[in-house]
C-alpha cells in the first residue's frame, strides 16, 4: 500500500511539473524542452511503478477451491439447472392450459438433463378438473411420449 502512495505522489508532483513549466515557459523555445524532459520523467515514474509492482505481485494459491468443502458445488449447480428447468417448462404449460381456459391447480414437471445437456421431460402430474383435455394439450406440446398423470387420483 505504501508503494503504491509514493507513487501516485510522484505521478501528481511530476503532473504538477509539467503544468509550471508550461507556464513558466510559456512562447519561449524553452517550454517544448521542458516539457519532453519532464514527460519523460513522468513515464519513467510510471513505468517505475508498473514494472516494480509486477515484481512483487502474488498470484493467490488457487488450489484451496479443490478442496472437498467446494465438491458439492457441480452437483448442487446440476439440480438447481433442473429446477429452474422443471420450473420453467411448468410455467409454460400453465400459461398454454390457462390459454386454452383450463384452470390448473397444481402443476409439477419432471425432467432429466443428461451429460450431453440434452433435456428430457419425463412426467407431468397435474391437478386439474378437466384432465382430460389438459393432458392432450400438454401431450401436443411436449410430445406423445410424454407421461401426464392426473394429480388427484
Amino acid at each position: 500500500m505504501e508503494d503504491i502512495t509514493t507513487a501516485v505522489r510522484a505521478v501528481c508532483v511530476t503532473a504538477a511539473g509539467i503544468c509550471i513549466i508550461s507556464h513558466l515557459t510559456e512562447g519561449t523555445r524553452l517550454r517544448s524542452q521542458a516539457e519532453f524532459v519532464y514527460r519523460l520523467v513522468f513515464a519513467i515514474v510510471v513505468a517505475g511503478f508498473i514494472f516494480g509492482g509486477i515484481k512483487q505481485i502474488e498470484l493467490p494459491d488457487l488450489s484451496i477451491f479443490d478442496s472437498n468443502e467446494f465438491s458439492f458445488s457441480t452437483e448442487a449447480y446440476d439440480n438447481a439447472v433442473v429446477e429452474q428447468t422443471a420450473s420453467n417448462i411448468s410455467d409454460i404449460l400453465l400459461s398454454q392450459l390457462s390459454a386454452a381456459g383450463i384452470t390448473v391447480d397444481d402443476i409439477v414437471t419432471e425432467v432429466n438433463i443428461s451429460e450431453e445437456s440434452g433435456i428430457s421431460i419425463n412426467r407431468v402430474i397435474i391437478r386439474t378438473a378437466d384432465f382430460e383435455k389438459a393432458a392432450e394439450i400438454i401431450c401436443c406440446s411436449l410430445g406423445q411420449e410424454t407421461e401426464v398423470v392426473n394429480g388427484n387420483s
